[in-house]
C-alpha cells in the first residue's frame, strides 16, 4: 500500500481550522467546510486571515504536519513545525569535525 502525504491549503477569508479529535476541520461561517484525517497531510498552507487554534497546532505538531502562514499574495510570513528529532551528542561531535581542519579535508575529498 503506497501512503501519499497531501499539503492542505486553506484561502478562503475568515476561516478557521479547528481540531475534532484525529481530524482538522475547516469551518467558514460555522460550517464545516472539509474535515481531513491528520495521517493523511504532511503539511497546512493558510493564506491570509485565517485562524488556526491552538488545539489544531498542537495536533498538527503532534504529527509532524507543517503548518504555513503566508500572505493572501503568497509570502511566508511564519513556519510552524513539530519537535525535531536529534542526538545532541552527535551534533556536537559535527560541529567538532567541522572546526578540525584535517577532517574537514577528509570529508571534503
Amino acid at each position: 500500500m503506497e501512503v501519499q502525504l497531501n499539503t492542505l491549503f486553506v484561502v478562503t477569508r475568515g476561516a478557521t481550522v479547528r481540531r475534532d479529535h484525529l481530524t482538522l476541520k475547516v469551518v467558514v461561517e460555522k460550517q464545516t467546510k472539509l474535515t481531513v484525517p491528520i495521517h493523511q497531510l504532511d503539511g497546512l498552507a493558510v493564506f491570509g486571515g485565517i485562524h488556526v487554534t491552538p488545539w489544531a497546532m498542537a495536533l498538527c505538531a503532534e504529527h509532524l504536519v507543517a503548518v504555513s502562514f503566508l500572505t493572501e499574495s503568497g509570502r511566508l510570513t511564519a513556519r510552524v513545525d513539530g519537535p525535531g528529532s536529534g542526538n545532541v551528542l552527535l551534533r556536537r561531535e559535527q560541529f567538532r569535525a567541522a572546526d578540525d581542519e584535517g577532517k574537514r579535508t577528509l570529508v571534503a575529498k
